[in-house]
């Protein structure tokens, strides 16, 4: 962990402008019409159709540290920068995701449920990590994504999610798997350990690249691309006509077969937890204000402005029970930043909550 030092000073916030140009009128199709469609009045532009995103009871939520630079928007796509993340930990609930996780922004909230300095807009979903809260199905019965492995949404449906994982030690390889929301996260949990019996015996492939099989003699229903010299650790109690049951865990969950061929046993003796990568968790930068300002907890729900004006529709709230900074008072305005540093708004813009409404 490292410690940064965030500076003081005033505030403001920068507007994005965008625009959008209107469909064409279609072309006439027949000669005999052309009269007609000259007289008749310009046809009305499209109304646009809004975008796909997950229904309301697909949430994910968490703390975790949020990709350093990334910005809350005001708005699906535009807009203006609400709120650009730091690294540190941030309270977070993800809804609204696009049908195409790439192209779209899903709404976030800094909240979770606990009392937060709460801003509501508009995030890329590829700045926000995603974890598996479960045992995601690959290839039914044989192949899963494990839980607490983290994830990229590549697509999504009113209550479901589709998933990419980046198979560690492979060429590149990915495994896709779809669930239903709640199978998603945005903490990590803690790995769940296979339990491996005393009379199993480890297996390791003698080549980069294996098949794996349905059933002894039967299908292939995977191949598993590693990369040179990564070792692919498997455990077995079976074999029957030249195969080998095959078990392991890891960021990948397989219970499947293959050639004995394809396989080296190991030595009596050998440990298999040595084959086994060891698992790192990543934690949030720990921050401070130089000089901090006063702390104090609200007792009440208090609306958040982007901008000193009573006209602004509100971006959040401070939710009764947080913490936040008191930071200066201007014209009626005090700005406010949450207590654990995890956001902050742009250049020149800030929290502001009415002087009269501060907490005390």
């Amino acid at each position: 962990m490292r410690s940064d030092v965030l500076g003081l000073g005033l505030l403001a916030l920068g507007a994005v402008l965008c625009g959008a140009g209107l469909p064409g009128a279609p072309a006439v199709a027949e000669a005999k019409a052309e009269s007609a469609q000259a007289a008749a009045p310009p046809a009305a532009p499209a109304a646009p159709v809004a975008a796909a995103v997950t229904g309301p009871s697909c949430k994910l939520k968490g703390t975790a540290p949020l990709m350093k630079g990334a910005q809350l928007h005001d708005a699906p796509a535009g807009g203006r920068v609400l709120a650009t993340f730091t690294g540190a930990l941030v309270p977070m609930t993800m809804t609204a995701i696009p049908a195409d996780p790439a192209s779209g922004r899903a709404r976030l909230s800094t909240t979770d449920g606990a009392p937060a300095l709460r801003v509501d807009g508009y995030v890329a979903p590829a700045d926000v990590k995603v974890y598996t809260t479960r045992d995601i199905p690959v290839i039914a019965g044989h192949v899963w994504i494990s839980s607490a492995q983290p994830v990229k949404l590549v697509a999504a449906t009113g209550d479901s999610l589709r998933a990419e994982l980046s198979i560690s030690g492979s060429e590149g390889q990915t495994a896709r798997a779809s669930a239903p929301c709640d199978a998603f996260t945005l903490q990590r949990g803690v790995p769940t350990k296979m339990e491996v019996p005393g009379s199993a015996r480890g297996y390791l492939m003698k080549t980069s690249t294996i098949e794996l099989y349905d059933r002894p003699k039967g299908d292939v229903i995977f191949l598993l691309k590693m990369l040179e010299g990564t070792a692919q650790l498997f455990w077995s109690t079976e074999a029957r006509s030249g195969f080998v049951h095959l078990m392991s865990r890891g960021d990948l969950t397989i219970d499947a077969w293959a050639r004995l061929k394809d396989l080296e046993p190991l030595k009596k003796g050998e440990m298999m937890d040595q084959y086994i990568p060891p698992t790192t968790a990543v934690a949030g930068a720990q921050l401070a204000l130089d000089k901090p300002p006063p702390i104090v907890k609200a007792t009440r729900s208090i609306p958040i402005r982007a901008r000193r004006d009573e006209k602004e529709k509100p971006v959040g709230e401070i939710e009764a029970g947080a913490e936040v900074y008191i930071l200066e008072t201007v014209a009626g305005w005090t700005n406010v930043l949450p207590k654990a540093l995890g956001m902050t708004p742009p250049d020149e813009g800030g929290f502001w909550i009415p002087a009269s409404e501060t907490p005390k």
